[in-house]
């Protein structure tokens, strides 16, 4: 296939951004370590490597790293002094600084609200392993089964469909990452409060991708008939529903671990746009 000029600039703007997201990740690994504090990368800036032979395959746009809750203020302060900007400083979710890599960096204390499933960031870093040789200096991984669960969460969260097929294609990858057994990973989907997400999320991934590991997974998770309904549901309204729509919003809080826990989430989630206005 014969490449046109604008593929070409599109090529070396991907592989740019790429080189640009490694070297901020590594810039803030380094510049956060004297301080005790540790980052995971988590997202863009660690799927283009885990799931693409070719990293800049994968887009970016920013980068997202995962530090401890209590490290988040000195982080940010840290980094401060190190030349980075805050460009927003909200009382909730992630802080987002200006870099000098060109890309702005989201600072995250937890990958979800505290109300919307159960991936706390404690737990996260309790089950991450020290890695050196991805950015050249010490970062935390997440372990695979937390990247997959984040995934299956992050699509039901942001109330997506099969239209989302990049977003589809990156949870069919990851089954390459996984040595575990179906059974392991639905128990690990329960524990992380994704039970009913899950349903929506996993059949929709064999469907579109014709991944066999998401329908195993799915069929190893516990019996739930109320959640089997709310998938259902969540499968016929989100088919084909604008983007960021209201209804959308409403079936993503629906698919939390329990319906009073989707209730608490919807809550807090109507309250920070109220504090965003």
């Amino acid at each position: 296939m014969v490449q046109t000029t604008a593929d070409r600039h599109a090529a070396r703007r991907r592989a740019a951004t790429s080189l640009a997201a490694s070297a901020l990740v590594t810039d803030v690994a380094r510049k956060l370590a004297p301080s005790g504090i540790s980052v995971m990368p988590v997202k863009g800036a660690l799927l283009q490597y885990w799931l693409y032979d070719d990293p800049t395959e994968r887009p970016l746009t920013d980068v997202d790293l995962l530090v401890l809750p209590e490290d988040l203020e000195p982080a940010v302060k840290q980094l401060e002094s190190a030349g980075y900007r805050s460009l927003g400083r909200p009382s909730f979710g992630p802080v987002v600084l200006q870099t000098p890599f060109g890309l702005a960096l989201d600072l995250h204390p937890s990958l979800f609200d505290g109300a919307r499933y159960r991936l706390r960031t404690e737990e996260l870093f309790a089950r991450s392993t020290e890695d050196s040789r991805l950015y050249a200096v010490p970062v935390q991984l997440p372990s695979a089964l937390d990247v997959y669960a984040h995934l299956i969460g992050k699509f039901g969260s942001d109330h997506l469909d099969a239209r989302a097929t990049g977003r589809v294609d990156e949870i069919a990858r990851m089954a390459s990452r996984i040595h575990a057994p179906a059974e392991t990973v639905a128990l690990h989907l329960v524990h992380c409060g994704m039970r009913r997400v899950s349903r929506y999320v996993l059949p929709l991934v064999h469907r579109t991708a014709n991944d066999p590991f998401a329908a195993q997974v799915y069929r190893c998770l516990p019996f739930d008939p109320i959640g089997r309904c709310i998938a259902v549901i969540a499968s016929r309204s989100l088919h084909e529903a604008p983007a960021l729509s209201r209804k959308g919003a409403l079936v993503a809080h629906l698919l939390n671990h329990s319906l009073p826990r989707g209730t608490r989430s919807g809550i807090r989630a109507l309250h920070q746009r109220i504090v965003r206005r």
